[in-house]
């Protein structure tokens, strides 16, 4: 459950995020987070394309510079970007062109303001709900529920513990969480748990051992 100390955490709020993203230094297009090309390959084979099926509607919370936002668009029948800040918002519209698939959504941080009850078939979210402050990730989380058609699901990354990884959890202004704690957060919200991981590939090669991260599977 969230205690108090996760219900006074000042950090990673809406405010600070939308400052933080839309001053970014954007040229990479989020890429610089990669651990590099196969990395990346293996995530989008082995966890996007495995959860996320071809043409159905789906949602990304937090696209960035649109790195998985092409990925999701080339196999969507629709798409929905939501994110905290307008300038990725931009930044994704510049590198997706115009696309009538394609709506763009600026949220206030915990909701998924116009979209529609049970009209999403699947959700993504990476490098994102780390930055998130534990109470809005509880509100995202029953937003999810409320977004999903019966079946959809929802793949997001998020953090599982505090300074567990190679690098110290200040480093990547990370929210606390711990993989327990979302399972229960999003079960309250309306969605059941059915995988939690941390890595995949081959022998589980790749991974989010760099901060020490999970990824949960939820279904509505």
């Amino acid at each position: 459950m969230l205690g108090p100390a996760h219900r006074r955490w000042q950090a990673n709020s809406a405010a600070e995020n939308d400052r933080r993203w839309s001053g970014y230094d954007w040229s990479r297009r989020g890429e610089e987070w990669n651990e590099s090309p196969q990395w990346k390959r293996a995530l989008i084979e082995d966890v996007l394309e495995r959860w996320i099926a071809h043409g159905v509607a789906t949602l990304e919370i937090g696209p960035g510079g649109g790195r998985w936002s092409e990925v999701l668009a080339a196999r969507c029948s629709a798409l929905v970007l939501v994110d905290v800040s307008a300038r990725p918002l931009e930044l994704c519209r510049a590198r997706l062109g115009e696309d009538a698939r394609i709506t763009y959504v600026l949220s206030s941080g915990s909701e998924l303001s116009g979209v529609a009850d049970g009209s999403i078939d699947a959700v993504w979210s990476f490098d994102v709900f780390v930055h998130v402050a534990p109470t809005d990730q509880a509100k995202y989380l029953r937003e999810i529920a409320r977004v999903l058609a019966p079946d959809g699901v929802a793949v997001v990354h998020h953090a599982d513990g505090r300074n567990r990884g190679r690098l110290p959890s200040r480093v990547g202004w990370r929210s606390p969480m711990s993989r327990g704690l979302f399972a229960a957060l999003a079960r309250d919200g309306g969605l059941r748990v059915e995988s939690q991981f941390d890595s995949w590939g081959a022998g589980g090669q790749y991974d989010l051992s760099a901060f020490g991260d999970a990824i949960t599977v939820c279904r509505r």
